[in-house]
C-alpha cells in the first residue's frame, strides 16, 4: 500500500497555476482554412491540452520581473 507523504502532497498543490491557451481558445485544436478544405490541427502552444501549466518559480519570476524590476 503506498501513502503520499505530507511533502508531496504539498508539491502536488503548487502547481495549480493555469491559464487557457490564447491560440485555441482551449479546445485543443484550430481549423486552419486550406485551400481546398478545411482542416483541423492539434495546438502546438498548448500540445493539445487546452491549458499552460505554470510552476511557482515562473510565478515568482513573472510577478517579481512585473512589479519590482520596473522600480529599479
Amino acid at each position: 500500500m503506498l501513502t503520499m507523504l505530507p511533502k508531496e502532497k504539498k508539491r502536488k498543490k503548487m502547481s495549480a497555476y493555469k491559464e487557457i491557451c490564447s491560440h485555441c481558445k482551449g479546445n485543443g485544436y484550430i481549423k486552419h482554412n486550406g485551400l481546398y478544405e478545411e482542416t483541423i490541427l492539434q495546438c502546438q502552444d498548448c500540445k493539445s491540452e487546452g491549458e499552460h501549466r505554470y510552476g511557482q518559480a515562473e510565478v515568482d519570476e513573472f510577478i517579481y520581473n512585473t512589479y519590482f524590476r520596473k522600480r529599479v
